[in-house]
Order: C-alpha cells, then structure tokens, then sequence
C-alpha cells in the first residue's frame, strides 16, 4: 500500500469513528444518571491519532453494543414465567439426548 491510501484508509476510519461516537452522545443523552458525564470525559478520545486508538475507540463500541445487548437480554428473561423456561430447557436437553 501506498502512503496516499493509507492515509485515505485512516481518513475514513476517522470519519467512521466519529460518526459512531455522535451517535453514541445522542443516545447518552437520552439516558439518566452518569452516563452521560463519563461519555463527555470520553470524547476527546474519540478523535484518533494513531491506528491503535481506532481500534481501541471500535472495541469500546463493540463492548457497548455487547453491553446493551446483554441488558436487553437481561430483561427479556426476567420478564419470562420461570417454570415455563424450565420446561423449555428440560425439553430441549431431552430432545438433544433422543437425537444422538
């Protein structure tokens, strides 16, 4: 690779990155509590100065993703009868069982 497209690969890696940190303040700023201040602390961060800082900045967002993710999964489940799952799963490990 030449200098001209790497330097057009990091442009738009910027880019990128700063789309997804917009978008992460705008959904910040519909949420309560402390969230928002630690994402104010986090924006300098988001304007990359090396190839590591960006990929650090996609892991963050891969982790938030992965986080919120989890809570909705969270609350999912909890809003499920728990004998019902019970026989769901118990159900489902004797069918693995039969189907050997």
């Amino acid at each position: 690779m030449s200098d001209a497209e790497i330097q057009r690969d990091l442009a738009q890696l910027r880019a990128e990155v700063a789309a997804l940190s917009s978008a992460r303040r705008e959904s910040g700023s519909t949420s309560t509590g402390a969230e928002p201040t630690r994402q104010s602390s986090e924006a300098p961060a988001a304007a990359p100065a090396s190839v590591g800082t960006v990929e650090s900045g996609a892991e963050e967002a891969e982790q938030s993703q992965l986080d919120e993710l989890l809570e909705l999964l969270e609350a999912e489940i909890k809003d499920l009868p728990t004998i019902t799952c019970l026989i769901v799963f118990s159900l489902g490990i004797l069918m693995g069982r039969f189907l050997r």
